[in-house]
């Protein structure tokens, strides 16, 4: 789940998005605490940032504005840049 996060939030860099669950995989609904645990632990890594964390508003939980932070963005050009 955390690598589907960076890499949706890596495509859409520097823009910031919305993300929830279905956004990463529509095909796996239900996967609420999963993705709540990987926005916690992505943020507290200091790889990604959002505006909020909105659960039990919806019908799934929204990371509202999420973007990667530049050690988020660093990061991934380090491990996806080719040898």
């Amino acid at each position: 789940m955390t690598g589907a996060v960076l890499q949706v939030l890596h495509n859409e860099w520097p823009r910031a998005i919305d993300l929830a669950p279905s956004t990463l995989d529509p095909t796996t609904p239900g996967e609420h605490r999963l993705f709540v645990q990987a926005i916690r632990a992505l943020i507290d890594e200091g790889l990604i940032a959002i505006e909020a964390l909105l659960i039990g508003v919806g019908d799934e939980p929204v990371a509202r504005g999420a973007l990667l932070t530049h050690k988020g963005a660093l990061m991934l050009e380090q491990v996806t840049r080719p040898m």
